[in-house]
């Protein structure tokens, strides 16, 4: 019975979203992944990768979009755990409802690996598989000090939306790095949050919080922090259209193929890397583990912390690369 209904969740596999090996067998491990929104090149990369690497593996793949929305995610789920997962994979819209979402999974009897943004430690929760936030935008702050050279810094920062964990540790470890390093260096710290913008994680919604902020502030700005590549790239075409980009270094976080393009081409200074590829392939290599047996891990699992800048872009950098 049970071959049955996997061929024919096989046979719809690109309307379901399910990803599959053709030599699929009876039994194959069923993954489940909710990720909280496609909007954005990041989020894409990640699906696919999640699809590619689970195949490789010869596990099935259900993926969902939330589309940014809490309750669509929350059916999503339903859905899946109705369907008969064996694992959840987890990119929760928001917080809160992730630790519901992850109590849901547990009474079922499905274990839950929370991928790419935070969750409580509350959270029932194999671990957290994400990028050193912390690491990555303490290097990134750390080297802004160093191209201003003790000179103010004047700072946009771009973020996410409102509430995210991941966009927090990020733009609070940058300006720790910024910070640290203007004290160990110069004895004092010059550093100022001009303005915050919410772009949504999406290149639209940089490029109107970049404007936002060049009205508001235009005369002021000399630096811009992003939390994410794709937001970045917004805000250097609105630095770009309002003549003001050769006065600006921006400074983002994700490792985007654009935006190492961007860094190439000198008009981002640098980023860190949230491969959604490493990102999959340690979220089924802890799969492959618990299908072992083995249940001693982190509350998170970091994939390597890696600053890029134009000293070292062409070693990070791939043409072929899905981000």
């Amino acid at each position: 019975m049970k071959s049955m209904i996997v061929s024919a969740v096989i046979a719809a596999g690109l309307l379901a979203g399910v990803s599959s090996s053709g030599a699929l067998a009876a039994d194959a491990v069923k993954i489940g992944f909710s990720n909280r929104t496609l909007n954005g090149a990041f989020f894409n990369g990640l699906t696919e990768y999640m699809k590619k690497t689970a195949d490789e593996a010869g596990y099935e793949i259900i993926t969902t979009d939330a589309a940014g929305n809490m309750n669509k995610q929350i059916s999503d789920v339903e859905d899946m755990l109705a369907q008969g997962i064996d694992y959840l994979v987890l990119n929760p819209q928001d917080p809160a409802a992730g630790v519901k979402i992850a109590e849901m999974a547990s009474r079922k009897g499905v274990p839950v690996i929370d991928l790419d943004s935070d969750i409580s430690l509350s959270a029932p929760v194999i671990t957290r598989v994400m990028a050193n936030n912390r690491e990555n935008n303490h290097l990134i702050g750390e080297f802004a000090v160093k191209q201003f050279a003790g000179k103010p810094m004047n700072v946009v920062v771009i973020s996410g939306n409102q509430g995210n964990l991941v966009g927090q540790a990020r733009r609070d470890a940058f300006m720790e790095g910024v910070m640290e390093a203007q004290l160990r260096d110069y004895g004092e710290t010059n550093f100022k949050v001009v303005a915050q913008g919410w772009g949504n994680w999406d290149q639209q919604g940089g490029l109107k919080a970049m404007e936002d902020a060049l009205v508001a502030h235009g005369d002021q700005i000399n630096a811009v922090y992003s939390e994410m590549d794709d937001m970045a790239l917004g805000a250097i075409r609105a630095l770009k259209a309002a003549g003001k980009l050769e006065d600006v270094k921006v400074y983002a976080h994700d490792g985007y193929k654009y935006s190492l393009e961007a860094i190439r081409r000198g008009e981002q200074q640098a980023t860190a890397s949230n491969n959604p590829k490493l990102l999959s392939e340690k979220t089924i290599e802890i799969i492959k583990k618990y299908e072992d047996g083995e249940r001693t891990f982190n509350n998170y699992e970091y994939i390597d912390p890696i600053l890029i800048t134009k000293d070292n872009v062409d070693e990070h950098y791939d043409e072929k690369s899905i981000f």
